[in-house]
């Protein structure tokens, strides 16, 4: 019995000493001005009692999703791609305007390609299937001057996504190998 009461009260007097020692600590660090460490406000003490005052709101932008796709460049005289000078929608062709897979993008839908700007899905083509899209160029040779490359894309309308392209993998190195 003597035994588990020396254990016992060494175990007692070490908590005793952790306790006196954790508490002899607290006083050091807030007496030396670091009392923010125990304030449950977010400012703490660094506020005094001076008044804060908000000079300037940012706007932060909200998240925006980027898509991969694979581009090409389109002319209407171009008959070899068999384009005429009306699109899909009905419309006249002309420069700002992108043929789409309308089950991934719905045509009217405005889109922003990076570095290039803004354009409408107005027209759908025969080889335009996923994450396809075709350029409009003015003229044949800027068209092949763009040629096949991936791009990135995002919706400018707001509010819609595009449709699920969970196997985007399989059309960009179907399409970049051809």
């Amino acid at each position: 019995m003597r035994k588990c009461s020396k254990t016992i009260h060494i175990s007692f007097w070490a908590l005793a000493a952790f306790f006196i020692l954790a508490a002899s600590l607290s006083l050091f660090f807030k007496d030396n001005g670091l009392d923010f460490l125990f304030s449950n406000n977010e400012i703490g003490e660094f506020a005094g009692s001076e008044e804060v005052v908000i000079k300037e709101a940012v706007e932060v932008e909200k998240e925006v999703e980027w898509y991969y796709f694979i581009a090409s460049g389109y002319s209407a005289n171009d008959p070899v791609q068999g384009t005429n000078n009306i699109t899909a929608t009905g419309k006249e062709i002309k420069q700002g305007m992108v043929a789409v897979d309308p089950e991934v993008i719905p045509l009217g839908t405005k889109i922003e390609i990076k570095e290039m700007g803004i354009f409408v899905a107005e027209d759908t083509g025969g080889k335009i299937k996923g994450n396809r899209i075709d350029v409009y160029f003015d003229s044949k040779e800027e068209a092949k001057k763009f040629g096949k490359r991936g791009i990135w894309i995002k919706i400018a309308d707001g509010g819609y996504k595009l449709a699920d392209l969970s196997d985007n993998e399989q059309y960009i190195s179907r399409y970049m190998n051809r």
